[in-house]
């Protein structure tokens, strides 16, 4: 029985498909989110870290969430990031949101300058000034932004700001997860774990679900430790956490992102060739995908 919140569960953050040409090919992004959507995950997560949203133009951003729309079946909860590094980009991506009626927004820290605890506060008390009454999910992936929203951060925050619904933490550190557990006192309120490997230990500490890479692979397998925990099946819950572990260490073994579109590939999918400054995978880097793959039992 999945909750009523809308991101719990498994979500899936969506791979960026690119045509030869370097452009965005929309068409296999719809096909790709159809069978995301239909294979066990209800929510998605539109330009992404693993979606590459960093190297899209703002208007590819805003055809990508078109597409997801299109593309996704119905009942599905769309959440569209929509960090920016100045507030003409980030309202436009905002006011686009509510245009095409996505389900949410999210936002990173700002990233490459260091801020200190008084100016992210600030910064996150203007975004959701300027998100209105959209749901809003904070990001943290401090390893990226080298600004961590913290327990403090998000207590300061959930104070004030009525449209901040959750947060998903990337930090890949567990005490995280724990601390925001502690100051979080709204029932409806979702921490979601952005590690793959976390997943059921998160969902045991009392978090909501988990925004994963693999769901966007193979959602049916990452889907199943959700399952599993809700059915109270510990054991065949702990068999998909390792499953799903396995397969993260693939892709970490060669290079995330490209390593999750070359598994893509083996299961009919066009992910095109790599965008600046992601180099395409080496001919023995593909090898150890599919071996990968098919040692796990997932080709």
């Amino acid at each position: 029985m999945r909750s009523t919140n809308k991101f719990s569960g498994i979500s899936a953050p969506v791979l960026t498909p690119f045509c030869d040409n370097g452009g965005v090919n929309y068409k296999e992004y719809e096909k790709l989110i159809r069978y995301i959507t239909t294979n066990g995950v209800h929510s998605i997560f539109v330009c992404g870290t693993s979606g590459e949203f960093i190297n899209l133009t703002l208007e590819e951003r805003e055809e990508l969430l078109i597409a997801a729309k299109e593309g996704a079946a119905e009942g599905t909860s769309v959440m569209f990031n929509i960090t920016a590094m100045n507030l003409r980009d980030l309202d436009r991506l905002i006011e686009y949101a509510k245009s095409r009626k996505a389900d949410s927004v999210s936002v990173t820290a700002p990233y490459y300058h260091k801020y200190d605890t008084n100016t992210l506060t600030e910064y996150f008390k203007t975004v959701s000034e300027h998100t209105g009454d959209m749901p809003l999910y904070l990001y943290n992936m401090s390893g990226m932004t080298q600004n961590p929203i913290t327990a403090v951060i998000l207590k300061t925050l959930l104070e004030s700001c009525n449209n901040i619904k959750g947060i998903k933490d990337s930090s890949m550190d567990f005490m995280t997860i724990l601390e925001y557990q502690n100051v979080v006192d709204k029932k409806d309120f979702e921490i979601i774990t952005g590690n793959d490997a976390q997943v059921l230990a998160a969902l045991q500490a009392g978090a909501s679900g988990g925004i994963i890479a693999a769901a966007g692979v193979c959602p049916g397998e990452a889907s199943k430790i959700y399952e599993k925990f809700m059915e109270n099946d510990m054991p065949a819950a702990r068999i998909a956490q390792n499953k799903i572990m396995s397969m993260r260490e693939l892709f970490r073994s060669v290079m995330p992102v490209m390593a999750h579109k070359k598994a893509l590939e083996l299961y009919g999918f066009r992910m095109g060739r790599a965008r600046f400054p992601f180099r395409d995978l080496t001919d023995g880097e593909t090898e150890i995908i599919i071996k990968g793959m098919k040692n796990l039992g997932l080709v």
